[in-house]
Formats: structure tokens, C-alpha cells, sequence
């Protein structure tokens, strides 16, 4: 039994697979994980270092240099950069995509075990962090009261309301973000214990001994397993005070005879701001594998029974990632239904049977559900690049249902056969050249399975997601369209009939004049086949010429409608003054009528490192998070608004730096912008030098906005340089000194204690601001000796004044400063370009070195994988055709297509103002796999028809006559279902819409000239053949 014969004598069976594929389609399509886009960054470890005290250039030498060797020797290294602030060292590892995150970070943690004693004993213990989108947030919280005040909105944030979010399914972490914390302050008289020779530590150290609270572990007692637990710490202020402090020469005293203790609020070091009012951030990440809407509404749910048990809280949300995945899932749908409806169109305007169309059209959303289904069955997920690759497959899925009701129709139509019969025949028939037009697409879409980097991890969604539509339509046209051609062919719709006869009979009119024109153009072309070729070059010719300087760039930029706005003031800024300025910030905010929402982060949260586009957040940056209307909603664009907020940051006096970029702005995630100059050498002044002189002449580079540094030398320090001397006389060393003037300066935090029934502070033993707030109140303080003899600090350091960078960033072992900055109306690659050209002709010192990093190595090495593809795409679609028409030269004229797409990609580029990207190159890719397929069916009839006994141009003219309506209705079909992601009119599809406009211009232009450039071409090999025989006839 044939296939024809299976599916339709098996119509119970064919009807059971429909059902199926509509039943775990729709469940798919709602079990599937939904995200934004899909991970494309390779494993990426983070190692964070706190060395309390040490200063930037310090942390280098006594930290990163130590942790750079031993983790350059890892593994699938790639690169180790590090950014060494005060007190602090950031090593980000990257491997390569061939591990997984989890083997990267445990190869990390045992790299460090094996350096660990070398590095100095003040650190704190190294922590290995494994960095994945998932870590972002996705859901942030604001909390507000009109009767309670920050520190108590605080405290109920911290101790109850975030651990009830954290037991909502789904989500991995909840950070509290602004507001004082309270805190309970010991504040030590210098003079007293000075008096009594005591020093801080000795004090903090026995306070630290009264506060005990620890497990005893577990006993039998009366055979049950008991626990243990040692519960002395001290749970009011009067126990605190009452702590016995004993003195050197043996007697005792009170702790609140030497110090002052109270609850105050702690040094403030952060605040959150929610369109304008100041209030207390929840934020919330998920688990990794979980998906992002069901989460979030995992979370409204708990947050619905919060504001019942908190009347007197107000909950609102600041930013939520599910609004434009949403809205971004839902448009993508819709765009996939307006793809079908227009595929619909064109096939009733060719086809204009009511029942024959409605077969077509009905095979469509059986293959979207199948794909969903096969998608979910696989572990895909739903973002912009799967959804994106299920638009664009409308117009390659309906080409095989559409060739098989063709050929079923042409068999009934002459009357000799039933439609059972036609069916069979029909189906039989078209088998092989299906099979054949299939695999030319699939073939060019395996190899984008294996490739690694991140062309892989961006396209090998999307071309999986087209593997299983493209499979499906072929499996579906073959068994259940011929099954429900003999099922609609018994209902009459005469009425609608009579309406689409009216609507196609004009345009099938049409397109026979069309045809009519082509045959007579064939034949003047045939006539002056070297005025053709010279035509046909010049277009290639013009084409490739528009291809090379019409620029490049790694992905199109997209308006997601959320704005980043980072500022970072001078170093020293404290967190009131920096708030003044986010203060103004907001103030343009809330005239902008395009402005949905907006929230700022001011600082940092002590205990907590976060980083910002400058490096570790400080008192003196900021940055605020800008929810505009969706770009169907308002008239500007993303861009307009951000350069008229950049014109007015500018006015902020004492402003360092500021960057403003939108959510997705560079293609490579973890870039801090798409332009990124690297000069690398040992001296940081020396860098800072080159920079600072580069950085001007970058600025007036047309097209690029927004350009900065990546450190500064401008940060004022004092620093204390040790008596040696006097230091081992005393019998002291070098790290007792260090540890002592930080603990005089930012005081000895102790465990927490109780306050109250249920309320713990963090406790806090020093001298207090005011008495260490100047360098002279500093160097009159003292440090005990072994002894027990006080001395003052003066005596064992000496002051020198200077400036310095608060940052320094290394990339491979050497101190680097970069010059990042975002472009603005002008192709990438063309700025890129200018960029050379200034480092080549700048007078680089010997041993430093310049050049472009971040995203241009990351187009250099894909635009190598994308050409890469492309060959191989050519060859596998030649093996492929070489074996079904058991030739090396028909092949080859079939394969002359491909490169007619140049002449429809470089105007569709022009037309839209698109650059050459990824998308655009995957569409050539595409194309490559398609387009043969029409030059397949030309060169398919017209060898038949020579076996017929047809001359050569007689077998061209009825090859063109037979099989130019399937040729302009399948362009036409794929042409519409492709426009919705062309015409960008769902959010987030600017990614990939060139990939489609690229499509588009390459189907049209293959389409109409293929059925002149291959039979031209296929006439020519022929006349070759007839000159060589004449050749060899004369000879003879």
C-alpha cells in the first residue's frame, strides 16, 4: 500500500492524528515555558573578593593577580577579566559553551582551594557565583505607608514580607532594597578607655564573648534524640549595658561606663525610589527552569492575601517582566494568525475553490499546533526567536499542502478519474519532488543544530523550530490533505463559490497576461543571450556593491520601551547629594507623557555588592528604570526620547558620567555597549593618558552618542604610609596597624542581638562618626601594643595626599581601560571603521595595544560562522539535487538561483533602512535552501518534456507554461505569510524582521527571475553540448 492509498482508505486514522495533533497542540501551547529571549551567554562564572581596607591597586597585587593565575590554567577558559575597586576584586570567568555553568563553578571553587593560603588572611572568603539571566530580577515591588516610617516599612519588608515571597513557587531569591535599617551602635570614649588601656578590639572582643548563641548539639535523653542549644546572647539594651568588661591590671567594669549604647540608624548607604517617593524595594528573582508569567502570577496571588494581613502597607509594582512578555507573546500570536489569514488570501485568490483553499489553509494551524507540540516535547521554550521562526514558517509550511492540491485538482480535473483516484494518483505522484524540496530546506537548517558560540545558542531555536514545522507540513500535506481533498470535495459551497470566482477570475486573468509577457520575454532574451548575461551581471554587480557598504551590525536594535538611566557623580558624593540629582532626573520624568513608570536606586545596600555600568554601586551613582508606552502607543521612538533626556542629564552639575541605553541594547548580554575600545598595558596612568586623548576624538565620530570611559584618575586619597621602624619596635606588624586604624575608622561589626520580643539588630562597637570624621581626629586616636601601652596612630603612619583611581579593570592579565559608547543613525560596522582608523594612526607606547572588543570580536567570529554556514548550505543542497537527477550539470543550473537572491535582498535592505545583521545572513541561508526549489521544478519538466521528444525551446516554453502558476503562488504564499514579521507589527520582532524583509526580496527576485536566468542558463549547457558534437562530427 502506497502512501496515497494509506492515507486515504485510512481516513479514521488520518482523522485520530488531526484530533491529536489539535488536542497536545493547544496544551503545548500553554505548558510551554515563556520567556523573553532565549540564553545565549556562554558559562560565566563570578569571583568576589572582600578585602576590607585595601585599596584598589592593593586588591590587585595581594588578590586578582594571585586568583588570575591559577584560573587561566582551567578548562575551557576563554577569558578572566577583573575589576579591582576598594576593598573589593570582581573576576568574571567565561568558558567556553561546551560546559555547563555548574562544572565551571565548582572548577572555579577548586582553583581557588589550591591558592587559598597565599592570599592574604584579612579577606573575606572568596565567593563563586554562577551568572545567568535568571539572576535578574523579574518582578520589583515597591512599599509604601502613610503610617509608618522607612525603618519600620524596612523591617517588615526584611523579616516577614520577604520570607513569605520566598516560599511562592518559583522564585529563587527576594532582596530588600532602600530605607534605614536600624542598628545597635556602641559608641566608645576615646579618652575613656584610653584611661583604663584598653583598646576597641579588646572591647568588641568581649562583648562578642557575652553574646553566645550557638547549637550544643543532640543527646539521648529517655531514648529520644534531644537538641541542644546554648542561648546567651543578650536580648535587651540594659543586659548590653551591663556587660563586665575586664581590665588589664585585673579589676572591672561596666561596658556603659566607657561607651554610649543606643539603637540608631546605620550609616545610610541606600534608597529606593518609586515615580518619585521614596519607598522600600522587594525585588524577586525566579528559579532558572521556571517560567516568568506563571511566576509572577504565582506571586500576585501571595501578594493579594499580603495586603489583607497589611492594610497599612501599600504594595505596588515598579517593574514586571511579564507586561511585555505578555504583550510580546500575544502580539507574536496574533502575527502568526495574521500570517495565515494572508496566506489564505493568496491561495483563494489563485486557487478560488472554496473547498480546495479551505484544505490549504486548514493544513497551517495543524502544523503551528504540531510544531508547539514537538517544541514542548523537546524542552523548547517560547520567546522572540521561537516565535519569530513560527511566523516565518507559514510561508515555507503551506508550500506542500499547496503542490499536492495542485497535482491532486490537475488529475480530477480532466474527468477521467474519481477524486479517490485523482487523490492517490496525485499524492504518489508529487511524493519524490516534495520529499526533494523539503530536504533542500532542512539541509541548510541542520548544520545551525551543532554549530557553538553565539550564532548557535541564538538560531538554534530558531532553526529547530523550523525543522519541525517544515517536517510536519511535508508529513501532513502527504497523508492528511489528500484524505480531507476526497472528504470537502462532497460539499458544494455555491453561494461563496460564485463570490471567490468573482475575486480570483480577475486576478487569475492577470496573472495569465503575467505569464504570456514571461514567454515572450523568454524568447527575446533567448535571442540576445549575451545582452542578458551582461544585464543579469551588472544587476549581481550592483547588488553585491550595495551589499558591501551598506554596513553591518550584530542584531537590529529593538524598542522594548524601557529605558536604563545610570549616573554616577563625582567620587566623594554622599548618598543626599547624589539623591538631589536623581531628584532633578525625575522631575523630566514626570512631564514626559510617554512615561508609564519609573524607579531609581540610589547606592548600595551594605553587606551586598552590586554592579552598575561603573563598576560596584556607590553613594555617588544611580540608576533609574524608565517604563514608557508601548511603541504602538506613543509617536517617538525609544531613541528620540533618550537623546532628549541625555541633553538635559547633562545640565546636572558635578555629574562624573552617565550612560542611558535601552532594555536589550547591546546584542551580547553582559557588554556594557556595542562600541568598546580596549587599550591594555601595565601602567594605568599611561592608559588613562591614551583614553582620555582617544575619547575626545571618538566623541566627534558622526553616529556615535553617549561615550565614556571606563575609569578614572580623579579619586582623592590619603594614604597612610607605615613606620617600619617604629612598628617592630613596638612589637606590632604591619597588619595589626591596618586592621586597627579600619577598625578606628568604620568600627568592629559584632553578631546581631534582640531587641524587643522579635526584633534583631546588627550591632555595631566604635568610636563613632564624629570622632573619627577628620584626618586629625584619626591620627590622635591610638592602637595598643602587646603590651598594653597605647599609641597614638600619628606615631606610627605618616600621611601622603593624592589622586587615584577608585577602579582599575584587567583582561587577560594586563590593566585595561576601555572607551565604551552607543551608536545612533548610522551602521555599526562604519563607525567601527572610523575607530580604526584613529588607532591606526595613533602612536600607541611600546608594550600597550589597542582595538576593538566586546561586540565587534563577537561579529567578527560570527559573520566567520554565518559565511561558514552558507558554503556549507550550497554544498549539502548540491549532493543533495546531484543524486535525484543523476547529474553533476543540471545541479549546477538548478544552484544558479542562489545567487539571484542578492538582486531582491540589497533593495528590500534599501527600501526599509535595514543593515546587513545575523537575521539577514540566516535569510540568506534560508534562501539558499528554498529558491532552488522552483528551479527544480522548471529543469524537472523541462527534461521530461525532452524525453517527450520536445526541442530545447520547446520544452523551456511549456516548462514555464506548466508550472508558473505553482512558482507565483507558492512566492506569493511565502511572500504573505512572512509580511506580518516584515512589517514589524509585533513588539520585539525589529530583531528579526530583516530576516524576513531579506526573504521577501530574495523570493521575488528569484521567483521572477528564475523562470527567465535558468532556462536561459539550462539553454545554454544544451547549445554548449550541440557545438561540441558538430565539433566532433567534423572532426570525424
Amino acid at each position: 500500500m502506497n502512501i496515497g492509498e494509506f492515507s486515504i482508505r485510512r481516513k479514521h486514522l488520518m482523522l485520530s492524528l488531526m484530533i491529536g495533533i489539535l488536542i497536545f497542540g493547544i496544551y503545548s501551547r500553554f505548558a510551554l515555558n515563556t520567556q523573553l529571549a532565549p540564553e545565549t551567554n556562554p558559562p560565566m562564572v563570578t569571583v568576589i573578593t572582600q578585602y576590607p581596607g585595601a585599596a584598589a591597586q592593593d586588591v590587585v597585587s595581594d588578590v586578582i593577580e594571585p586568583l588570575e593565575d591559577v584560573f587561566g590554567t582551567l578548562d575551557g577558559i576563554q577569558s578572566v577579566s577583573a575589576t579591582s575597586q576598594d576593598n573589593i576584586a570582581i573576576i568574571q570567568l567565561e568558558f567556553d559553551y561546551s560546559l555547563n555553568t555548574d562544572e565551571a563553578a565548582v572548577d572555579a571553587q577548586n582553583a581557588i582551594s589550591r591558592v587559598r593560603e597565599s592570599l592574604p588572611e584579612a579577606i573575606h572568603e572568596p565567593s563563586v557565583l554562577k551568572f545567568s539571566t535568571a539572576d535578574i530580577p523579574i518582578l520589583e515591588i515597591g512599599l509604601f505607608s502613610e503610617s509608618m516610617s522607612m525603618q519600620d516599612i524596612r523591617y517588615l519588608a526584611d523579616d516577614e514580607i520577604a520570607y513569605r515571597l520566598q516560599l511562592v513557587s518559583g522564585v529563587a531569591a527576594v532582596d530588600v532594597f532602600g530605607g534605614n535599617e536600624q542598628e545597635v551602635m556602641v559608641q566608645v570614649n576615646p579618652s575613656r578607655i584610653a584611661a583604663y588601656s584598653l583598646s576597641l578590639e579588646q572591647v568588641a572582643g568581649q562583648i562578642r564573648l557575652n553574646n553566645i548563641q550557638m547549637p550544643g548539639g543532640q543527646i539521648l535523653h529517655h531514648g529520644k534524640e534531644i537538641l541542644i542549644r546554648m542561648d546567651e546572647g543578650y536580648t535587651s539594651l540594659d543586659q548590653l549595658k551591663r556587660t563586665v568588661i575586664n581590665l588589664p591590671d585585673g579589676g572591672t567594669i561596666y561596658l556603659q561606663d566607657i561607651a554610649d549604647i543606643r539603637t540608631t540608624i546605620e550609616n545610610n548607604t541606600s534608597r529606593y525610589h518609586l515615580d518619585g517617593e521614596e519607598a522600600i524595594a522587594l525585588q524577586i528573582t525566579k528559579r532558572a527552569d521556571d517560567n516568568t508569567i506563571q511566576v509572577i502570577e504565582n506571586v500576585m496571588q501571595e501578594l493579594e492575601a499580603l495586603e489583607k494581613d497589611y492594610p497599612f502597607l501599600q504594595f505596588e509594582i515598579a517593574q514586571d517582566d511579564s507586561v511585555f512578555t505578555s504583550q510580546m507573546v500575544n502580539n507574536m500570536s496574533a502575527s502568526v494568525m495574521l500570517a495565515i489569514l494572508f496566506t489564505v488570501i493568496v491561495i483563494l485568490l489563485f486557487i478560488g475553490n472554496i473547498s480546495q483553499s479551505l484544505v490549504v489553509s486548514i493544513s497551517m494551524p495543524l502544523v503551528f499546533l504540531s510544531t508547539l507540540a514537538l517544541m514542548q516535547a523537546t524542552g523548547m521554550e517560547l520567546d522572540m526567536v521561537t516565535l519569530s521562526a513560527l511566523i516565518l514558517s507559514i510561508g515555507f509550511v503551506v508550500d506542500a499542502a499547496i503542490v499536492v492540491v495542485e497535482n491532486i485538482i490537475s488529475h480530477y480535473a480532466n474527468g477521467q478519474k474519481s477524486i479517490t483516484e485523482a487523490a492517490i494518483d496525485g499524492v504518489n505522484e508529487i511524493v519524490g519532488p516534495s520529499l526533494s524540496g523539503a530536504t533542500t530546506t532542512i539541509i541548510v537548517l541542520v548544520p545551525l543544530l551543532f554549530i557553538e558560540g553565539f550564532v548557535g545558542e541564538m538560531f538554534r531555536p530558531l532553526s529547530l523550530t523550523l525543522l519541525f514545522a517544515i517536517t510536519s507540513s511535508l508529513i501532513i500535506a502527504l497523508t492528511i490533505i489528500p484524505m480531507l481533498i476526497v472528504l470537502m470535495n462532497r460539499f458544494q459551497f455555491v453561494r461563496l463559490e460564485k463570490f471567490t470566482n468573482r475575486l480570483s477570475f480577475p486576478f487569475n486573468r492577470l496573472m495569465d497576461r503575467v505569464m504570456k509577457f514571461y514567454l515572450n520575454l523568454m524568447n527575446t532574451v533567448l535571442k540576445n543571450k549575451k545582452k542578458a548575461y551582461l544585464i543579469l551581471a551588472l544587476l549581481m554587480i550592483a547588488s553585491v556593491a550595495f551589499m558591501a557598504v551598506n554596513g553591518l551590525e550584530m542584531l537590529p536594535l529593538f524598542d522594548s520601551g524601557v529605558t536604563y538611566i545610570t549616573i554616577e557623580m563625582e567620587p566623594g558624593t554622599p548618598l543626599t547629594e547624589t539623591v538631589s540629582s536623581v531628584e532633578y532626573i525625575e522631575s523630566l520624568l514626570k512631564e514626559e507623557p510617554n512615561v508609564v513608570s519609573f524607579n531609581t536606586q540610589i547606592g548600595y545596600e551594605q553587606g551586598n555588592i552590586q554592579m552598575g555600568d561603573f563598576g560596584v554601586m556607590g553613594t555617588n551613582q544611580a540608576m533609574t528604570t524608565v517604563n514608557l508606552s508601548t511603541r504602538k502607543e506613543r509617536k517617538e521612538s525609544i531613541w528620540e526620547f533618550q537623546e532628549r533626556i541625555r541633553s538635559e542629564i547633562e545640565k546636572i552639575p558635578d555629574l562624573k558620567r552617565y550612560v542611558v541605553k535601552e532594555q536589550g541594547g547591546t546584542a551580547v548580554t553582559g557588554t556594557s555597549a556595542p562600541l568598546d575600545l580596549r587599550i591594555s598595558g601595565s601602567d594605568p596612568e599611561v592608559l588613562d593618558v591614551i583614553a582620555d586623548e582617544m575619547l575626545v576624538q571618538i566623541q566627534d565620530i558622526p553616529g556615535t552618542t553617549n561615550v565614556y570611559k571606563s575609569i578614572e584618575i580623579d579619586q582623592m586619597e590619603m594614604k597612610l604610609i607605615m613606620n617600619e621602624s617604629r612598628i617592630l619596635e613596638l612589637g606590632l606588624n604591619k597588619e595589626q596597624v591596618a586592621s586597627g586604624i579600619y577598625a578606628t575608622v568604620e568600627g568592629i561589626q559584632q553578631t546581631n542581638m534582640n531587641v524587643g520580643e522579635m526584633m534583631k539588630l546588627d550591632l555595631l562597637v566604635g568610636y563613632g562618626v564624629e570622632d573619627s570624621d577628620t584626618l586629625d581626629r584619626l591620627m590622635d586616636r591610638s592602637l595598643q601594643t602587646p603590651v598594653g601601652i597605647s599609641v597614638p596612630i600619628r606615631e606610627l603612619v605618616h600621611v601622603d595626599t593624592g589622586y587615584r583611581s577608585g577602579m582599575l579593570t584587567r583582561e587577560d592579565k594586563e590593566h585595561t581601560v576601555n572607551i565604551n559608547g552607543f551608536t545612533h543613525e548610522r551602521a555599526f560596522s562604519h563607525i567601527v571603521r572610523d575607530i580604526n582608523r584613529l588607532v591606526d594612526d595613533y602612536p600607541v607606547p611600546a608594550g600597550y595595544s589597542m582595538g576593538m572588543a566586546g561586540e565587534q570580536e563577537a561579529l567578527g567570529d560570527s559573520m566567520q560562522d554565518m559565511i561558514f554556514l552558507l558554503a556549507l548550505a550550497i554544498i549539502f543542497v548540491y549532493l543533495v539535487l546531484v543524486p535525484q537527477f543523476k547529474s553533476f550539470l543540471h545541479p549546477l543550473t538548478i544552484m544558479m538561483a542562489i545567487p539571484l537572491v542578492l538582486i531582491g535582498i540589497a533593495p528590500a535592505l534599501a527600501l526599509t533602512n535595514k543593515y546587513i545583521s545575523m537575521p539577514v545572513l540566516l535569510g540568506i541561508i534560508l534562501l539558499a535552501g528554498t529558491v532552488v526549489n522552483n528551479a527544480i521544478l522548471l529543469i524537472d519538466n523541462i527534461l521530461f518534456r525532452r524525453r517527450e521528444g520536445a526541442s530545447v525551446e520547446e520544452a523551456v516554453h511549456q516548462a514555464i507554461e506548466a508550472r508558473f502558476r505553482p512558482i507565483m503562488m507558492t512566492a506569493f504564499s511565502d511572500v504573505a505569510g512572512m509580511m506580518p514579521l516584515a512589517m514589524q507589527l509585533a513588539l520585539g520582532s525589529e530583531r528579526f524582521s530583516p530576516l524576513a524583509i531579506a526573504v521577501i526580496g530574495g523570493i521575488i527576485a528569484a521567483t521572477f527571475l528564475t523562470t527567465i536566468v535558468i532556462p536561459l542558463i539550462y539553454v545554454t549547457f544544451e547549445e554548449s553540448k550541440i557545438i561540441k558534437k558538430m565539433r566532433r562530427g567534423v572532426q570525424e
